[in-house]
């Protein structure tokens, strides 16, 4: 009778060249072996977006073209442009203390920017500028109305 005992060795060796040769054919293909193919796709896939890059600080201080302005009669005009070195950013202007006395628009522009400011009823004030890092600068406005006939 031939060998008994290397039948059990011979049988070991075939059964776990099969498993590694199985093993190593659905490694190769991606099978997950589920019977649905491959992996399914992701719910969500983020989508990676720039960093936006922050405003440089200016080169220099918030400038206006003009340290006043003096209005005579009511609904007159007179512009302002406030600029800064290396800055382009927006310069908003205040105009809570020239209540009745001035307004000015428009409300927010980037610099170089020119604002109107147009006269409303008699009084001074200061119409305030500013720029997003907290740099200031003022306009004195006065407006005087005289009224009445010469005879």
């Amino acid at each position: 009778m031939p060998n008994r005992h290397a039948r059990p060795a011979r049988r070991f060796f075939t059964t776990l060249a099969l498993a590694l040769g199985a093993f190593a054919l659905a490694f190769a293909c991606g099978c997950g072996g589920g019977g649905g193919g491959g992996s399914p796709a992701p719910a969500f896939v983020a989508t990676p977006r720039p960093t936006p890059s922050p405003t440089p600080p200016p080169g220099g201080p918030l400038a206006l073209s003009s340290s006043s302005a003096a209005f005579t009669l009511a609904g007159t005009t007179s512009t302002v442009t406030a600029s800064e070195a290396g800055y382009t950013g927006p310069v908003v202007p205040d105009a809570s203390a020239c209540a009745n006395v001035a307004s000015v628009a428009p409300a927010s522009a980037n610099a170089p920017a020119t604002f109107t400011i147009t006269a409303q009823g008699a009084g001074a004030c200061a119409l305030a500028f500013s720029d997003v890092f907290g740099q200031r600068a003022s306009l004195a406005i006065g407006v005087t109305i005289t009224q009445g006939t010469i005879k």
